[in-house]
């Protein structure tokens, strides 16, 4: 094969036409709208999507092979006590096959937004000890006690179970 060459378009697509036998590496970043990734009212991108790929030829030089990582920043809201906080996303487990890429515009966009959609935590926690919210007043009980009085009984100072107290035992108890 001869000497690689490629174009940037938009996004993470390029033109490729040729490729070294020891593949080639390809690193920068991109503006996340580019990818299809848009802030939200829960989530704000502050940073570029940063790339590092790897291009090899495999299938007899008919296929892509695209292995490597991404990072970004984001700001998140924590999913318990309502604040927002800044969160690093990585992943190192790129890795794509594209068919018969070679003459043509390859375009990585949507699997790598897909990349970097899965590298999003299940819960956005600002800290893993978060205390939340007091499910009473709404305090950040992060910053402290709230002030509610402490009393027996459920979340709103209810004993659930008081109105079965003046019950009389069931058959069989004494």
């Amino acid at each position: 094969m001869g000497e690689f060459s490629h174009k940037p378009v938009r996004g993470i697509q390029f033109d490729l036409v040729d490729l070294p036998s020891r593949g080639e590496t390809l690193s920068g970043s991109v503006p996340p709208g580019e990818l299809g990734l848009e802030d939200e009212a829960r989530l704000r991108y502050l940073s570029p999507v940063d790339y590092r790929l790897h291009l090899e030829a495999v299938n007899g030089g008919r296929d892509l092979l695209v292995r490597g990582s991404l990072s970004l920043q984001v700001e998140a809201v924590c999913d318990r006590c309502e604040g927002a906080f800044p969160l690093a996303l990585s992943t190192e487990e790129v890795c794509h096959e594209v068919k018969n890429a070679f003459g043509t515009t390859v375009d990585l966009s949507d699997e790598l937004r897909e990349d970097i959609l899965m590298s999003f935590p299940h819960r956005f926690l600002c800290r893993e000890d978060c205390a939340g919210l007091c499910p009473r007043c709404g305090a950040n009980l992060n910053k402290g006690a709230c002030g509610c009085p402490e009393e027996e009984g459920g979340e709103d100072g209810e004993d659930p179970w008081a109105s079965l107290k003046g019950l009389p035992p069931s058959p069989g108890e004494g």
